[in-house]
């Protein structure tokens, strides 16, 4: 690479390589010595995003260094300096996410624990914390012109800050505290009373009747469509307005129409908005919709568009900024509640649109699973807390369960034909069930189950097994139950896929871990995580083994190997947060 230079001894032997540049391009001549050529190779690239300036944060012959690594003993285990470390070397996480915890920790844990010792259990106790939590439920906080105590819910997301910081102290080497005072804390209950800090919270649901009175109030069919959308996808609104049209298509083998959802807008640390991945993992989905909504897209201009162009944009092809269409949409609930067809005492915000989404869906019959892929929750657990009240009584639903428990257990299939299956004696659908690897997928179509096995055992090389189950047995041997048996084929793409690239704590990359940087065909199947309809998308994550893994995939070879290079870089400021890249070396002549 250019700008890498191997460095020999008198034998003629390689010992190291040398980065050499100029200062800004043309200044001073600049260099650092690495152990190896990639190390090498990834921060030369860093150098020229850096505009050839030293990248930021590295320190000459030890690389990227905790900054408190420099302060004196006391000082380093001060709470509000030990804290700004804790959350500014979290891996893993939005640099926005960063930004926001910080300033949670400045407004209302540093004022009470700022100038307390990390290692101090008097400063750090049961007792102290207990005091800290009443304080903060006592709290008076604002929420647009109102002014009430802060809610239990976000009194929650506090002390779960303060005791990953602390856990962060009983889990260093060697531990700087022997235990954790905020696991025996208790919280006041997330519903009582309390102001709303969080978009979940005090949710309004609105009946389709009311979201329709609502529609009818806007002038524009532009933005009708658009709230229709919201109100029949449940979709965030980062979500929905980073949708191009790529990503909303009609299935080729079933002709339904879908939405696939694989990226987001984020807020950047510095200001502004960037596309990236999703919240979660569960929030990459694919989603049936109704061929209303495919006309609501149709009606948004959806077959003029080209496949990068964003659907919903600010009319210039940007991004639609939520404050932007809030206006309008407060304007249609003042007219809704005018006209009567709002109740006065409800006054939903665009987000209460995805809670009605999944009211609409529970009330249906829906169960929770089946809304938790639908919304992309994380954790059903989340999906419980917010909508587990909306179930209806379901002792009827209870009974079926336990007679479940009875039914037929399965039965392995050949190629067989339906006529050759007997009836099951409770006349239930019968499902069949494909072992994919260590993976199981339903389909109440024994020619789709069997394609499947098929299409399988050709991209793995590896055995499926088909299986005929009663319904009852696939209930309550599958999470879930019989909303996720298909209709349909399991879509699959193929992709180009390169990584992973392994690094070691000190940037050491492990030459084994994978065949170079040039990308490789692979073939994805839609339940796996690295299922994409993207051109490229990278990203570098912290293992729990010590390691940094970069990867990189996507539709197009070239924009993959691009991300890869970025991957790899920022795997390698990654793993050089907390420990020292490189040791101290004794600096050589500079040569031409």
């Amino acid at each position: 690479m250019k700008g890498v230079y191997p460095r020999k001894n008198k034998a003629g032997e390689v010992t190291s390589y040398q980065v050499k540049w100029r200062l800004g391009g043309t200044g001073e001549w600049q260099h650092e010595r690495f152990d190896d050529q990639d190390p090498a190779g990834v921060f030369r690239e860093a150098v020229v995003a850096a505009g050839f300036q030293w990248p930021e944060g590295w320190v000459k012959g030890k690389g990227y260094i905790d900054p408190a690594a420099e302060l004196p003993e006391d000082e380093r285990y001060r709470f509000d300096v030990y804290a700004r470390e804790s959350i500014e070397s979290r891996t893993g996480v939005e640099a926005s996410y960063k930004a926001a915890i910080l300033k949670e920790a400045e407004s209302y844990l540093f004022p009470t624990f700022a100038n307390c010792d990390i290692r101090s259990t008097e400063h750090f106790s049961t007792r102290t914390v207990r005091s800290w939590v009443n304080q903060m439920s006592e709290t008076l906080v604002w929420r647009g012109a109102v002014q009430k105590k802060m809610s239990p819910k976000t009194l929650k997301n506090l002390h779960g800050l303060l005791s990953s910081i602390l856990e962060e102290a009983v889990n260093e080497e060697p531990p700087l505290r022997n235990r954790n005072p905020c696991k025996l804390t208790k919280l006041p209950r997330t519903d009582d009373d309390g102001v709303s800090d969080g978009e979940d919270e005090d949710m309004t649901f609105l009946v389709p009747l009311e979201v329709q009175g609502i529609v009818a109030q806007f002038h524009r069919p532009e933005d009708k469509a658009l709230v229709r959308i919201k109100y029949a996808t449940g979709l965030r609104w980062g979500e929905l307005t980073a949708l191009a049209k790529m990503h909303v298509f009609r299935d080729p083998e079933t002709g339904q129409p879908k939405v696939r959802v694989s990226r987001a807008w984020k807020k950047k640390s510095g200001g502004g908005f960037y596309l990236g991945k999703p919240k979660s993992k569960r929030s990459r989905r694919t989603m049936r919709i109704t061929e209303s909504t495919w006309n609501d897209f149709l009606l948004l201009g959806l077959e003029d568009l080209q496949p990068e162009d964003l659907v919903i944009h600010d009319g210039k092809g940007g991004r639609l900024p939520y404050s932007t269409f809030y206006d309008r949409w407060m304007g249609s609930v003042g007219r809704s509640h005018e006209a009567g067809t709002l109740p006065r005492e409800k006054h939903p915000t665009l987000h209460d649109l995805r809670h009605s989404h999944a009211a609409a869906l529970i009330s249906a019959g829906r169960g929770l699973t089946y809304v938790q892929r639908r919304l992309g929750h994380e954790s059903i657990q989340t999906t419980s807390d917010r909508y587990g009240h909306l179930l209806p009584e379901a002792d009827d639903a209870a009974m079926d369960i336990i007679e479940a428990t009875l039914g037929e257990a399965p039965r392995p299939l050949g190629v067989v034909q339906h006529a050759e299956l007997p009836a099951q004696r409770d006349g239930s659908p019968r499902v069949y069930a494909v072992h994919l690897g260590a993976h199981t997928e339903g389909f109440w179509d024994l020619e789709h189950a069997q394609a499947a096995a098929a299409q399988w055992e050709l991209d793995r090389g590896e055995p499926a097994r088909v299986e005929a189950w009663s319904s009852s047995w696939w209930t309550r041997s599958i999470p879930g139950g019989l909303p996720l048996v298909r209709s349909r084929e399991v879509d699959r793409v193929e992709l180009w896929s390169a990584g992973p690239a392994l690094y070691a704590g000190d940037g050491t990359e492990h030459a084994e871990s994978f065949n170079g940087t040039e990308p490789v065909a692979v073939v994805v199947w839609e339940w796996e995580d690295r299922y994409t309809i993207d051109l490229a998308v990278g990203w570098a994550e912290w293992r729990p083994d010590g390691t940094t893994e970069a990867v990189a995939l996507g539709l197009d070879r070239t924009a993959v190997a691009a991300e890869f290079a970025r991957a790899r870089e920022r795997a390698l400021m990654i793993c050089g947060l907390n420990t020292a890249l490189l040791p101290e070396r004794q600096e050589e002549p500079v040569t031409a």
